[in-house]
Order: structure tokens, then C-alpha cells, then sequence
């Protein structure tokens, strides 16, 4: 597993050193050799497409040795039983020249590999961390097809920006340092702000991507000051030193409160979630379905990597009624919304709190309905942003009031409105519904009357209003189009719509193997 992750570092670093060379070096006196053409495009694309594409594999290939290895090690592990101070822990150790391997399932952390490489790289591997890098693959990939075409220099460089990002998320999900882990997590930024200025440099977009880069500062700070005082009572910052070290309540409590806050700002909770509407509606069709479908994934994955290292039961009550607030505020908005893009931006708002009540607790039946849940949210998000881009370039409009009768009009893209309609209700046998049956299973033994409310919010009040503004979009009469009808969906749009679709499906038929 070490390999894999070497050999993916080595290959993305040497792909953005070609791009380097060849895009840039050819602006050089030294290098008129190199000077940019079609041909050489053709060379960066190749060199930029094989590495992620052989990098992907190799993540694939990690994912699946992790889950045997953590399989065999479990069963060895049951058997033995360890107890650990601070959680009902069971650890299994196998020892290699190189590196050690450590299985920890415990109600915080489900599985998790851990290791050290000659004394001066500590790293580890979790469920999580794998499934959230497999998300920047493909995110990435779908973000990358919903660009246009005809700007080919474009292209190139936004492939370049997503072997930069691939490389940082690697680093991210594989760390074991405290602060390398919020240095990484604040380079995350770099290739976002970069992918809205090389796809769409204008005035509105950039204004967009600095108000998001602003709000997640703000959260940052707050992160960075719970994990300057972790650093400053623990002497190290290593996890395994962290997690060792006994809080006391109260500094369990503000820590918690500081992660809770600091991410949460951009995942986002409430009352920090108008940023997100805003930096939607300004922002081009890529920036969303990369911001909404991988971005904010970040910060719950900071939330659930660091609030494990302090390893104390807290009342969370404050916690889950702020989420709680987020969910009914965003699906009360759904209401009121006429403008598509800004519906889909609230759609996921609604999600994201339901997700960080499930991390919020903390257990292991609702850190997988969390896990699922983001996976879930992550395909459509991407798909309804870019519904609303087939449509806006379609009609010029993404008003509710001025659109009607999509289905007659252009019908597959109408089919393919009321398949993504369905699967938001959570179709019985879909991935949602599946993630919201272990969060609101888990809830219901603890807080009955939470569930209730929760599910009065999220699944009546947010998926009827949700629904009402795309049943008024696809019903209704459709409008004569005397000049230049409308065409429906061509091959490419149907593919980047099948894929939103069959990713949300595979990891529903891999459930199984992973849960």
C-alpha cells in the first residue's frame, strides 16, 4: 500500500515538472526549442491524462488491499480483545522491516491503518481519507468534462491544476502530523482559487472565488488556534501523541467547539451558510460541482480526523441543534427560490448539516451513514449543477419563472431533471436512502423526538420544496421557439449525466464490501 501511494507522489510530481517545462519553459530564451503548438499540447495532455489515469488505478488498487488487510486483521484482532484507556478499542500489529501496520476499530475511528517510515514519515491510511481521494478523481473528472471544449490552453491547464490538487489531497489523507495536516488543508486553496481563474477569469467568478477563499479563512483561524494549543499542551505533533494525551473536560469542550466552528464554516452550518449561496450563483458551472462535490468534503474530513484525537464523550446537544437549524432554515429557503442554481446551492447546504449531525455523534453506525451520505451528496450536487448549466446555455435563463415545459421541449433532459428529482427524494434501494436509514436509525435509539424533527425538515418540508421549483421547471406548456429551437442533450452531456449517476450506483453495489 506504501508503493502504491510513492509511486502515485512520484508520478504526479513528474507530470507537473513536464507541464512546467514544456508550457511555461518555452517563454525561456533557453527553451525557444519548446515553444508552444498544437503538438505540444497533444504532449502535455498525454503526459497529464496517464498520470491520473494510472495514479487513479493505483489509489484503486490501495483501496482494495486496505480493505483485505483490514479484514484479515479484524478477524485476528476479535479474537485477542484490547482495551484501550480511552475508547473499547481493538488493535492488531504486524510488524514489516520498513513500516508497522495498526488496525484501530473503536466507535471513533472505524478502521484505520497506521505507520512510520524509517523514523521520518509517519503516515496512516482510514476509510475515509481513501473514499475522500477517490472522490477527487472523480469529482475531478466530472468537473473536467463540463468545460468547454473550444478553449484548449484552458484545458490544459486546468489538468495541470488537478495533478496539483491530487498530489496535496494525497499528502492530506495519508499524513500523521497535526500541523502538516492544517498546512496541507490550507493549500487546498491554491488549485480551488486557480480553477476559477483559468476557467473562467472574469470579474463576477473571481469576486466568488475570493469571497469563499475569505469565509474559509475565517474558519481556518479558529482551527488553527484549537490545534496551536494541542501542540502547546502536548509537546508533539505527532497523532499518536495527541491521542495519548488526556484532556480534561473542558478542554475537550472548547477544542470541540473550535473544530465545530472552524470547519463548519465551510461545510457550511448555520448562520455561516449565505457565503455558499453567493460564491454558487457567481461562480461557473465547474467551480460548483468542484466546490459542492469535493471542497466542503474537506472540512468534514478535517472535523472527523482531528475531533477523533480527542477521544472524550462529549453532549453534543448544542452541536446537533445548530445543524438542526441549518437543515430547516435551508429546506424553508428551498421554498422561496426562483433561481435554479441558487435552489441547488440550498439543496446542499440541507445536506451537508445532515451529514455533520452524523459526525457530530460521533458513533460508528453514523460516521458510515456520514461516509455514505457524502458520497451520495457529492454525485448530486454535481449533477444538478450541471443540469442547471444545460439548461442556462439552452434557454439563457435559469429563472423559475420564465423556464416551462422542459419535458416537451427537449425531453431527455427533462427525464434526466425527474431521475435526479428522485434519487435527491431518496428512492428506496438508493444510496441516500440507504445513508439516511443509518443516521436515522442511530438517532432514533438515542433522540426520538430529534428524528422526528429531522425528518419533518429534511425529507417533507426541503424535498417537496426542492421538488415544487423542478416540477414547475419540467411540466407545464412549453414556449414556442419560432427561431433556433432548443436541441436536447448531446452525446457528452449524456455522458457527464450517466456518470453523476452510475458513480452514485457502483458505490451502492460496493457498499457491501466496505460497510
Amino acid at each position: 500500500m506504501v508503493s502504491c501511494f510513492v509511486y502515485s507522489i512520484d508520478l504526479l510530481a513528474f507530470s507537473l515538472v513536464v507541464f512546467l517545462v514544456l508550457y511555461y519553459g518555452s517563454k525561456l530564451l533557453p527553451f525557444q526549442i519548446l515553444k508552444t503548438n498544437i503538438s505540444n499540447f497533444f504532449l502535455i495532455r498525454c503526459v497529464l491524462n496517464i498520470s491520473l489515469f494510472i495514479c487513479f488505478f493505483l489509489t484503486c488498487y490501495t483501496f482494495y488491499l486496505y480493505l483485505d488487510v483490514a479484514s484479515k486483521q479484524m478477524n485476528s484482532t476479535l479474537l485477542k480483545g484490547f482495551n484501550h484507556p480511552k475508547t473499547t478499542s481493538v488493535v492488531g500489529v504486524f510488524d514489516e522491516k520498513l513500516f508497522t501496520f495498526k488496525l484501530w476499530a473503536s466507535v471513533y475511528e472505524p478502521i484505520a491503518f497506521s505507520g512510520d517510515f524509517n523514523g521520518y514519515f509517519s503516515f496512516s491510511f482510514d476509510l475515509f481519507g481513501l473514499i475522500f481521494l477517490l472522490l477527487a478523481y472523480l469529482v475531478g473528472l466530472i468537473s473536467f468534462l463540463a468545460l468547454d471544449t473550444r478553449v484548449f490552453s484552458k484545458n490544459v491547464k486546468f489538468m495541470a491544476t488537478c495533478n496539483f490538487l491530487i498530489l496535496i489531497v494525497t499528502f492530506f489523507v495519508i499524513i500523521n502530523d497535526v500541523l502538516l495536516f492544517f498546512l496541507l488543508y490550507e493549500l487546498l486553496l491554491v488549485p480551488s482559487f486557480l480553477f476559477v481563474y483559468i476557467v473562467s477569469p472574469s470579474r463576477r467568478s473571481t469576486q466568488a472565488a475570493l469571497y469563499f477563499v475569505i469565509w474559509t479563512q475565517i474558519g481556518s483561524f479558529l482551527v488553527f488556534c484549537a490545534i496551536g494549543y494541542i501542540i502547546y499542551a502536548v509537546g508533539q505533533t505527532s497523532y499518536s501523541a495527541i491521542f495519548e494525551f488526556n484532556f480534561t473536560e473542558i478542554e475537550s469542550f472548547f477544542l470541540y467547539l473550535l473544530f465545530f466552528v472552524g470547519f463548519g464554516i465551510k461545510v457550511p452550518i448555520f448562520p455561516f451558510h449565505y457565503w455558499l449561496t453567493k460564491t454558487h450563483v457567481e461562480a461557473p458551472t465547474g467551480f460548483s460541482i468542484f466546490l459542492s462535490g469535493f471542497l466542503v468534503k474537506s472540512a468534514l474530513y478535517g472535523f472527523y480526523r482531528l475531533t477523533n484525537l480527542l477521544g472524550y464523550q462529549l453532549d453534543n446537544t448544542w452541536a446537533t441543534v445548530i445543524c438542526f437549524l441549518g437543515v430547516l432554515d435551508s429546506s424553508l429557503k428551498m421554498w422561496s427560490q426562483t433561481d435554479l442554481k441558487k435552489l441547488v446551492a440550498y439543496g446542499t447546504i440541507q445536506e451537508m448539516n445532515l451529514i455533520y449531525v452524523a459526525f457530530c455523534f460521533g458513533d460508528t453506525i453514523y460516521v458510515i451513514g456520514g461516509i455514505l451520505f457524502c458520497v451520495t451528496h457529492a454525485f448530486l450536487s454535481a449533477l444538478f449543477f450541471y443540469l442547471v448549466d444545460c439548461i442556462q446555455r439552452r434557454y439563457n435563463t435559469r429563472s423559475v419563472t420564465e423556464l416551462s415545459g422542459i419535458l416537451h421541449s427537449t425531453p431527455n433532459l427533462g427525464i434526466a431533471i425527474l431521475i435526479g428529482v428522485i434519487l435527491y427524494a431518496g428512492l428506496p434501494g438508493s444510496l441516500k436512502f440507504i445513508s439516511e436509514v443509518y443516521i436515522f436509525t442511530g438517532l432514533l435509539e438515542t433522540a426520538p423526538l430529534t428524528v422526528v424533527i429531522l425528518m419533518w425538515g429534511a425529507n417533507f418540508l426541503g424535498i417537496l420544496g426542492f421538488s415544487k421549483s423542478w416540477f414547475n421547471v419540467v411540466f407545464g406548456f412549453s414556449k414556442k421557439f419560432k427561431k433556433n429551437p432548443p436541441i436536447d442533450l448531446t452525446m457528452r452531456e449524456a455522458l457527464v449525466i450517466f456518470l453523476c449517476i452510475f458513480f452514485m450506483f457502483f458505490f451502492q453495489l460496493s457498499m457491501p464490501i466496505f460497510v
